[in-house]
């Protein structure tokens, strides 16, 4: 048996009926030989020989699933994964796997979707970004984790932000993308409780005045214009903000763009 080329051949009592079955991926298709008593086998055999490396030269070759040149990805880089469609086509994850971050779990980062045999790529995600990737109903799944205040006590937990959906349609592939509609909204007590500890923080360079800006996000993704006036003007309040906490703030205030963006359409 060779992969996508499977070839069987049947010798049958009597006549000795040769059955030789070429079964394509797409379709299966058969054809049968009667071998007179009084014909050689050889002849038969030598026939077959010449039968069968026809059908197998009339399969479409698989394509080699490389990375494009890029300045992301090394061409010379193996795929993480292949997503293989209903169409015939595939995608190829070129890029760098996550273990440590959620126990059991393999999430990407810096890594590229493409279309095998494709001179382009179709995205990039960067090393801040952590995913997980999945493929289901000929849709490629990208779900970018960020870790918001919503567990228990307010505690960070690892949710989907974004989720981008990357499908072939009219063969040419789609990127469709959304805010997960299902990241915990915050009670009114909950918001309340987020003032009091803006009122109270003190003002340092610390991943404890981070956490409190995700806690604003959330406060204003659950409804309270309030919280979002604070996180727009929090840097007037916390005045020491530099290198991480500063680029993580910045994360936030795009984040914040980019739900009131959804939001409006």
């Amino acid at each position: 048996m060779v992969t996508q080329k499977r070839f069987f051949a049947v010798c049958l009592p009597a006549t000795s009926l040769f059955l030789v079955a070429r079964m394509p991926v797409e379709n299966i298709s058969f054809i049968i030989f009667t071998q007179h008593e009084s014909q050689p086998m050889k002849t038969l055999q030598l026939f077959l020989l010449i039968l069968i490396p026809a059908f197998a030269s009339s399969q479409k070759p698989v394509p080699v699933c490389k990375c494009p040149d890029t300045t992301f990805v090394s061409s010379a880089a193996k795929p993480l994964k292949i997503f293989h469609f209903s169409n015939g086509r595939s995608l190829g994850l070129f890029g760098y796997e996550e273990t440590k971050l959620i126990r059991g779990k393999i999430l990407y980062s810096e890594f590229v979707l493409t279309e095998c045999g494709a001179k382009k790529i179709i995205k990039f995600w960067g090393a801040v970004l952590t995913c997980d990737v999945t493929f289901a109903n000929d849709t490629v799944y990208v779900k970018t984790l960020y870790d918001f205040p919503v567990g228990r006590a307010m505690k960070p937990e690892y949710l989907p932000w974004t989720i981008e959906h990357v499908y072939f349609s009219g063969g040419k592939a789609v990127r469709k993308l959304m805010i997960n509609p299902a990241i915990p909204k915050y009670t009114p007590a909950q918001v309340a409780l987020v003032f009091k500890q803006y009122q109270h923080a003190p003002n340092e360079n610390s991943d404890a005045t981070i956490d409190l800006a995700d806690k604003l996000l959330i406060s204003t993704m659950s409804g309270s214009k309030k919280a979002k006036y604070l996180l727009v003007n929090f840097k007037n309040k916390f005045t020491r903000l530099d290198g991480a906490p500063a680029e993580a703030y910045d994360t936030i205030m795009r984040m914040l763009g980019l739900w009131e963006k959804m939001s409006r359409q």
